[in-house]
């Protein structure tokens, strides 16, 4: 109960935490260890405006939204998995909708006090982004710009009049409506800078004793999941700071927060990681700054083969289940120091519920048990 929980579910299984186990299985083995079966009691679940919990039923089950202006525009860039020509239009077209928003006094945000390779600018939405790129293309195009936003269509004189210089630089059509559609496609999600549905509640999430359970499993979009999760990790990061800070100020402990991200091979694979860069420095600079602020990241994946060798070098404690892949033992044999062999070649053999643990504080890895949940899992395939 001293800490919190924020688990990111890309595939709905712990949504029914608040739930005693229904598993025969399980049952039998509290039983035996002397364990009752139990749900969580702090228990709140989030999921994407428009899509649904796998647990319905849930009482304190809340909708949220995201907000463009809070991603990095390197990030979005990214896991859109633009080319080359479409990045250098989407970041001309981020500096031409910065412009406008200062010139409409949309917002006063400075460059200067600004970082950019962590999050966006402040009251930029989705629609003043594709709005601008739209009159960059139809300049380009030379035909009539419209806009969609009631601050740009208020004053679209001024807005084209400022355009029209810029997209002297950037001559072709074809970069521009490839990148118009892939940002359509993202606004079709309809969850950016929806009215009425507000943000996660970071200061509720990182609560002590409270489990949050972000619920991915009805996205079907594995860059709307990259993109909302790297969002949530930044945001629990700065709550924890300004928790941490606010505690050391007043002489309290500092509260304690355990950020789980499941199947994270879909979020900092091997085939992402190179075109990543700027999100994973991000996952970096969380990892690193967070210890130091009783902030814990804890990777959960039954594909470590397919973590890079970068997400990899950030693990400082283990736990390692049954692997039967000889290949994929040697790769953690690399990767994860002072194991004996004897503990490796258990590996494959390991009963249910058995690990190799692996911790900093620890003087040696050992192997053990790991008692069963009292709390109600849903199985998926």
């Amino acid at each position: 109960a001293g800490f919190a929980v924020v688990l990111l579910d890309v595939e709905g299984e712990y949504t029914f935490l608040g739930e005693p186990t229904d598993d025969p299985q399980m049952q039998e083995v509290l039983h035996r260890r002397g364990l009752r079966r139990g749900g969580v009691a702090d228990l709140a679940i989030y999921h994407l405006v428009g899509r649904e919990s796998s647990n319905p039923s849930h009482p304190n089950r809340r909708a949220f939204g995201l907000q463009f202006s809070r991603l990095s525009p390197y990030a979005v860039a990214e896991l859109l998995e633009l080319t080359d020509a479409q990045q250098e239009r989407f970041l001309q077209a981020y500096d031409a909708t910065k412009t406008i928003l200062r010139k409409l006094h949309v917002s006063n945000a400075d460059d200067l006090t600004l970082d950019e390779f962590e999050s966006g600018f402040p009251g930029m939405t989705l629609d003043h982004l594709i709005d601008v790129a739209a009159a960059f293309e139809a300049t380009v195009a030379k035909t009539e710009a419209r806009f969609r936003t009631t601050a740009f269509t208020a004053k679209a004189d001024e807005v084209k009049q400022t355009i029209q210089p810029m997209a002297a630089k950037a001559s072709s059509t074809a970069s521009w409506r490839a990148l118009l559609g892939k940002l359509g496609r993202l606004r079709r999600l309809e969850v950016f800078d929806r009215p009425g549905v507000p943000p996660l509640d970071y200061a509720a999430m990182v609560r002590p004793g409270r489990v949050s359970i972000v619920d991915l499993s009805d996205t079907d979009a594995p860059v709307l999941n990259n993109l909302a999760i790297a969002d949530i990790l930044r945001g629990i990061q700065r709550q924890q700071e300004t928790a941490y800070e606010a505690a050391e100020a007043a002489g309290r402990v500092p509260p304690k927060t355990l950020v789980i991200v499941e199947e994270a091979h879909e979020f900092l694979g091997k085939e992402r990681i190179d075109r990543m860069p700027h999100l994973f420095a991000q996952v970096a600079r969380i990892a690193k700054r967070g210890r130091k602020r009783w902030l814990g990241l804890v990777f959960v994946t039954q594909l470590p083969q397919q973590l890079p060798n970068q997400v990899i070098g950030l693990v400082n404690n283990w736990v390692i289940h049954k692997i039967g892949d000889a290949a994929v033992v040697g790769s953690l044999k690399r990767s994860v120091s002072g194991i004996d062999d004897s503990l490796w070649d258990r590996l494959p053999g390991l009963a249910p519920g058995q690990a190799i643990v692996s911790c900093t504080h620890m003087q040696r890895p050992v192997l053990t048990s790991i008692d069963p949940t009292p709390a109600k899992l849903r199985m998926v395939e």
